[in-house]
């Protein structure tokens, strides 16, 4: 995405490039904030890189032994990995923005099936897939989504699809990549602890970027898929709608902005004279948090049942009041709007 085509998705809500009014209200702490963050989410990256290690294992054992168990283990393995990177997803600076990762681990939105496609493109060559050659391939096949498709794609139905040999190759592929992509980031991260820790920008950067992931939850992620964005309803638009695990990812991300978000955000407000703004908006997250955790896990089935709809929506509500906290934090702590999509292109 263009550097413009961010400011305008972030205007359009008040959330734009967040830039100082004067002198800003955080600059004596804001160390401390950046501090906190970066081994917060040091500590989400570390979480990625080991639960990617074992979804590798758990790839290689279900193919060197295919069977029951061992496909319900790759399927839970699958999961807990593709929630340890939705914890982490809002961070959208730093190591993440290298090769496209963020893109390399989930490529979504998907409305062109880019992910069904070469995944199929895959299965129907005669070259032995490899950690090498999925990673000089598309993005569209070398993250969560592109297991998602071997794992739950009705296309893959037929008992014992997944134990062919090139299905095998491609999901230890696959997986293979992707446990190489969170070691990456763990390294990388450690590396640019010292730029982070020392760059008073990067205090406006986090703020924008677990900002935008409010928004994305609200508009991209609910609104969307649910007909609540102007357009019909459209479980097809949701994430994970194959395995039906939308509601579990965005349940991993608000988790993610608790555990290494709040962190820092706390002494940002502490200083600013806010505490009991930071109070609001924790109990606000976990409340969005706890809520969706005892929600369905799907979202394009609760399409057609009215009660999993209303609980959907409810949600949606919750983080739309989490966003308008977004807000009253960024004026707290003298951040401004950089630009206002109605300023035109």
């Amino acid at each position: 995405m263009s550097h413009r085509s961010l400011l305008k998705r972030l205007g359009r809500l008040g959330l734009a490039a967040l830039t100082l009014a004067g002198t800003p209200l955080y600059a004596d702490d804001s160390s401390e904030a950046r501090a906190r963050w970066h081994q917060a989410i040091g500590d989400r990256y570390t979480l990625l890189a080991e639960a990617g290690t074992q979804l590798e294992a758990s790839a290689q054992a279900y193919c060197d032994a295919p069977g029951a168990d061992a496909r319900a283990r790759l399927e839970n393995d699958w999961l807990d990995a593709y929630q340890a990177w939705q914890g982490v997803r809002f961070v959208d600076f730093g190591p993440i923005e290298q090769q496209s990762r963020a893109w390399q681990l989930q490529f979504w939105p998907d409305s062109k099936n880019l992910v069904g496609r070469k995944v199929q493109a895959w299965l129907n060559t005669d070259a032995p897939p490899t950690i090498e050659a999925i990673a000089a391939d598309s993005v569209a096949v070398q993250g969560f989504p592109a297991l998602e498709y071997l794992l739950f794609d009705e296309h893959m139905a037929t008992p014992g699809a997944l134990a062919t040999p090139r299905a095998c190759g491609l999901l230890q592929a696959v997986s293979g990549h992707l446990a190489d992509t969170g070691a990456a980031l763990v390294r990388d991260w450690q590396a640019f602890g010292e730029h982070y820790r020392g760059t008073d920008s990067y205090t406006a950067a986090t703020l924008q970027a677990a900002l935008l992931t409010l928004e994305a939850l609200e508009d991209k992620r609910l609104a969307e898929p649910l007909g609540l964005a102007g357009s019909p309803a459209n479980g097809y638009r949701a994430e994970a709608w194959r395995s039906g695990r939308s509601v579990r990812l965005i349940e991993a991300s608000l988790a993610g902005l608790q555990d290494s978000f709040l962190p820092g955000l706390r002494p940002l407000l502490a200083e600013a004279g806010q505490a009991e703004l930071a109070d609001d908006f924790a109990a606000a997250l976990d409340e969005a948090r706890q809520r969706a955790a005892t929600m369905a896990p799907g979202l394009a089935t609760a399409l057609d049942d009215p009660a999993a709809f209303a609980d959907l929506q409810g949600l949606y509500v919750k983080i739309g009041q989490l966003g308008w906290l977004g807000q009253r934090i960024t004026g707290a702590l003298g951040l401004v709007r950089g630009f206002n999509a109605s300023d035109g292109d």
